[in-house]
């Protein structure tokens, strides 16, 4: 058990205004909880909405953000449960779920009605240590460090997520929009599973990296994408994961018929299409947000067999809010991560 009963945290005390680093109490384990030392914690675009206000937290400032946080088991709140002190678990945006509505019961936890959010509707990862129910922490390979774990308990977990629920198999075309930290990751994913990879970006960095990674082509976000992606075949399938409304058209045009299109980023702009446009070719549009626990631990698996690595930069918990500044306009490289050492 820690002697310490503080800890350092970055607290949102007031929307839009910077995470205040202060020393808090320590957070201690109830009966099915751990507690974990935080050894990194990722910082994601939701941490931006939730910081601007645009998915503002149910309950009252101040809040604890982060929903990116790997760490040690130091302490438990139930003897001979799942975990054991020193033990290296990961934390998601998933905190708990129900567990008896028809979408736990059928791998969609993550769409429960009755969820609580790390970071959002319960304290998060942007501290020393925090406190987790048992179930819902996921075990981290030994051969996986902290900083490269962290992305994947959300940016990489999500983009596996949307992967999965285009359909696409070994040999089909899937282009993905928005190249940042989740399409990086899922570009990896993608040609793991022997998709060939169309990649699209306004970012020529990001395309360069794209290529770097396995993207198959890149193309450029521009008024000449659509006749591009047609000349390179089109898309079996595609996913958006650039918070811009500007790439919904370039999808319906590119997708061949019966094609899927998955949402995961949340553009601010209302999305608009001509009912024909899905009709003639039997399109689906599905939305996807973050993953399930199976889904965690299969990315995991991945991982651990050196298949999927990130694009990462780190930061102090000091710097966090030059941390969220960057994600919002648009300057991180890949991901970036909070490291606790």
């Amino acid at each position: 058990m820690p002697a310490n009963k503080t800890m350092r945290a970055a607290l949102l005390t007031e929307y839009g205004a910077p995470l205040e680093v202060k020393t808090v109490a320590r957070p201690s384990p109830r009966a099915g909880e751990i507690l974990v030392k935080i050894e990194a914690s990722g910082v994601c675009f939701t941490d931006v909405h939730i910081h601007r206000g645009d998915h503002a937290s149910p309950n009252p400032l101040p809040l604890i953000m982060g929903h990116e946080g790997v760490g040690q088991v130091v302490e438990v709140g139930t003897p001979d449960g799942r975990f054991n002190i020193g033990d290296r678990v990961g934390i998601g945006y998933v905190y708990s779920a129900c567990g008896h509505c028809r979408e736990c019961h059928t791998g969609g936890e993550n769409y429960c009605a009755d969820f609580d959010a790390t970071g959002y509707s319960v304290s998060g990862c942007f501290a020393e240590y925090v406190c987790l129910r048992q179930d819902w922490a996921t075990a981290i390979p030994n051969n996986v460090s902290a900083i490269e774990a962290a992305p994947l308990m959300c940016a990489g977990s999500a983009a596996y997520a949307s992967l999965k629920k285009t359909g696409l198999k070994a040999g089909d075309t899937v282009a993905i929009f928005g190249l940042g930290g989740l399409g990086q990751y899922a570009i990896q994913i993608a040609k793991q599973s022997g998709m060939r990879v169309i990649a699209v970006d306004v970012d020529q960095d990001k395309l360069d990296t794209a290529q770097k990674l396995g993207a198959d082509e890149v193309v450029v976000a521009n008024i000449n994408s659509i006749v591009l992606i047609k000349a390179l075949g089109g898309a079996d399938g595609c996913v958006n994961f650039a918070p811009v409304g500007a790439t919904w058209p370039l999808m319906l045009a590119v997708c061949k018929p019966r094609a899927k299109i998955v949402l995961t980023a949340v553009p601010a702009d209302q999305l608009a299409f001509y009912a024909h446009e899905l009709i003639e070719r039997g399109l689906q549009v599905i939305g996807s947000s973050a993953s399930n626990r199976q889904e965690m631990s299969e990315l995991l698996q991945l991982a651990a067999n050196g298949k999927i690595k990130g694009v990462i930069s780190t930061r102090s918990l000091d710097e966090v809010n030059i941390a969220l500044a960057d994600l919002q306009a648009g300057k991180a490289a890949g991901r970036t991560v909070l490291d606790f050492h």
